[in-house]
């Protein structure tokens, strides 16, 4: 795996690469490396003769009381899990002015409505500095393929709107969500959670199933989200949201709905947020 710390050197590695025949596929990620992120990986290569993977903690995207500065960052155990899966390079840059070279006049990408909504109406901003890092590293990379998990169902959505305009060429997956076997979806911000924390945080996806269960039986949707938020309470989870959309977020009203959808929500555990999804 070549590492490249700069931008002069990941052009340099991308001009190398670029005279072999087959598709790039790139996994954008904030580092410390787990399961989940690896799967994005394994998709990567069937589905792209070369993979790139970026570690970058972006500012953008953390709020003033955010988790920046103690988000946690492990390159060393990273730089092992990636070259044991075969990635072919990995683009850390050393600091922030070598993915955004004039930082302080930088412009960002407004997220929009469904910017505001769901996430980014507890994060005002972050959806912002989420799609004005990706876009520039698709600028950076160019690569013929992208792949982002489906835990940031929301992410995932604003990001294919903003490829669809900015980078028509470049072909977008949504890779499954890998959880423990309580049911959690992996997550960075798991290492936050004691073990007594992880166990109460299983109670999320329970909910989660058990209001499908609730939709397929049709119980009217405003008791399945009443239960739902009584549910999380009752096991220490304070529900920042919990809703139901069809799969492109639009909002579904009623139980009458036959298309495909998806119930989304956010927990806090202490100060630790979580978010996960079900789609049916």
């Amino acid at each position: 795996m070549i590492i490249a710390r700069t931008r002069k050197d990941l052009n340099k590695t991308l001009q190398f690469f670029s005279q072999e025949p087959g598709k790039l596929a790139l996994i954008p990620t904030m580092g410390n490396l787990h399961d989940g992120h690896l799967s994005l990986i394994k998709l990567a290569k069937l589905n792209a003769k070369k993979t790139i993977t970026t570690i970058f903690v972006n500012p953008l995207q953390f709020g003033k009381n955010e988790d920046y500065y103690k988000y946690p960052r492990t390159e060393e155990t990273d730089i092992q899990k990636l070259t044991k899966e075969k990635c072919d390079i990995l683009f850390i840059p050393k600091n922030k002015n070598e993915v955004f070279p004039e930082y302080e006049k930088l412009k960002q990408i407004e997220a929009g409505k469904l910017g505001n909504e769901l996430c980014g109406k507890i994060r005002p901003g972050h959806f912002n500095g989420v799609l004005t890092v990706v876009n520039k590293i698709f600028e950076i990379i160019r690569p013929d393929i992208a792949i982002f998990g489906a835990k940031d169902y929301q992410q995932q959505i604003l990001i294919k709107h903003m490829a669809k305009n900015l980078h028509p060429y470049l072909s977008l997956l949504k890779a499954p969500i890998i959880r423990s076997k309580n049911g959690v979806a992996l997550s960075s911000r798991n290492n936050y959670l004691s073990k007594t924390e992880i166990t109460l945080a299983s109670n999320l996806f329970k909910c989660l199933e058990n209001s499908v269960k609730s939709y397929k039986k049709n119980v009217l949707l405003h008791e399945i989200i009443d239960n739902a938020k009584k549910f999380l309470i009752a096991k220490n989870l304070d529900p920042d949201y919990f809703e139901l959309r069809d799969s492109k977020l639009n909002i579904i009203k009623d139980s009458s709905f036959n298309g495909k959808k998806i119930f989304l929500s956010s927990v806090k555990i202490n100060n630790t947020r979580l978010i996960d999804n079900i789609e049916f």
